[in-house]
């Protein structure tokens, strides 16, 4: 029995690879995501709520996020934006906020692959009545933590809310506050350390830390050092006393009140301190060009689907030509 070539099978069969094809590279894009995260989406004129911006990147560790979010600033005012939950730990640029624009650079230094990564708490204001988009200014980047600057270009996901009129008995509420009431957690445990380098403070002695909160943020630090009062500093901070005697106490304060001290016993000799070169500008990383991968895969769907027919040509006359010979 002699089978009939069926040219609509094999075409199906070219069509489901091409495409298996064209959309393998896609999927493996949307492995790494921003979007926004709102606990409670009821919102009325005067409140003030928090908005969380994070990543997600299953499949990938990233080190340097880049880009600008854009928000309607007749309706929304930006408070406050909170980093100490960042899983960002280096700030080429820290957010910067301008005519209703939230841009920042900041890098990973040790990479961050996870489903739910905090890049930083917006605190929003509820100015005037309608729905409002917080979106995506083009270019938003995402760099993987390759080694070689490997752009991705992740999905995104625009945020959009209504802000509503306010009943007669309903009060402003405040989440921003309200978190601070509740914060009982002081900041996380550091340790002090002093060095100096000729880059800073022309190779005099000086003291450096860090530290986070993970509830409503470090709001300031204060130094004592041996025989003085505590007082507002920062850090990397000039030491006073350069003999480098007594003991150095850093005080780091949350926005609630809470606090942790941390005490450095002077016995030892300073360390020379590195000084880490700051991240790059992204414009100086390399690009991932999509565009030339999906033309690839294109071109290879394209000329199996050629060969198909071809082969199925060659069948079919093959097949007609004995059929003549056995008439």
């Amino acid at each position: 029995m002699i089978k009939r070539f069926d040219e609509k099978k094999y075409l199906v069969i070219g069509i489901i690879f091409i495409i298996g094809f064209l959309f393998a590279p896609v999927s493996v894009k949307a492995a790494t995501s921003l979007y926004f995260n709102l606990e409670d989406p009821v919102i009325y004129k005067d409140d003030i709520f928090l908005v969380d911006f994070k990543i997600a990147t299953p499949d990938r560790s990233i080190n340097v996020i880049d880009g600008t979010l854009l928000y309607d600033s007749d309706k929304l005012e930006i408070k406050e934006i909170s980093t100490d939950a960042s899983l960002i730990a280096l700030w080429s640029k820290e957010p910067v906020i301008a005519n209703g624009s939230l841009s920042f650079v900041g890098g990973i230094p040790d990479g961050f692959q996870g489903e739910e990564g905090n890049i930083f708490r917006i605190v929003f204001l509820a100015k005037n009545e309608g729905q409002v988009d917080i979106n995506f200014l083009d270019g938003f980047s995402v760099f993987l933590n390759d080694g070689q600057g490997t752009q991705l270009n992740p999905w995104i996901t625009p945020f959009s809310l209504d802000i509503l009129e306010r009943p007669v008995d309903i009060q402003p509420k405040d989440e921003w506050q309200d978190l601070i009431k509740k914060d009982e957690t002081p900041p996380e445990p550091f340790e002090i350390f002093v060095g100096q380098n000729q880059a800073i403070f022309n190779n005099q002695y000086f003291a450096s830390w860090f530290t986070t909160d993970k509830g409503s943020g470090v709001a300031y630090y204060q130094i004592k050092e041996e025989g003085s009062d505590y007082s507002q500093a920062v850090s990397p901070y000039l030491l006073k006393n350069q003999s480098l005697q007594g003991s150095i106490n850093i005080k780091a304060v949350d926005k609630a009140g809470n606090e942790t001290i941390a005490v450095l016993t002077l016995t030892t000799p300073a360390v020379e301190v590195e000084v880490k070169p700051e991240i790059k500008p992204v414009t100086e990383l390399a690009e991932e060009c999509f565009c030339k991968i999906h033309a690839g895969w294109l071109a290879i769907g394209f000329i199996f689907l050629v060969i198909i027919f071809i082969l199925g040509w060659l069948w079919k006359t093959k097949l007609k030509n004995k059929i003549q010979n056995e008439e």
